[in-house]
């Protein structure tokens, strides 16, 4: 029976995250999202992942990241959560 308890807590807390492409949102702005999938990953976490990746995208044209927006979407452990980030490559 704790076999069954242990595993069953291991797939309700495992998470699948995704994080998407660097897509043109206009205005010189870009979009970036991180999808986590199951699991009870922070809030922060999941930000931190689409900031991350922003982050890389400017540094690769020799520019710092604006964080423009930051929209998130879902409810932990029970619906998908979205952390969808709006930003912009300034020059350093």
């Amino acid at each position: 029976m704790k076999l069954v308890t242990v595993l069953t807590a291991s797939v309700f807390l495992a998470a699948c995250t995704s994080v998407s492409e660097v897509a043109p949102a206009g205005d010189a702005n870009y979009t970036v999202t991180t999808q986590i999938r199951g699991g009870m990953t922070p809030w922060g976490e999941i930000k931190a992942s689409s900031l991350k990746r922003a982050d890389e995208y400017c540094r690769q044209q020799g520019k710092r990241m604006h964080q423009v927006d930051m929209q998130t979407h879902g409810v932990r452990g029970w619906t998908p959560q979205d952390a969808e980030l709006t930003f912009s490559c300034v020059a350093s």
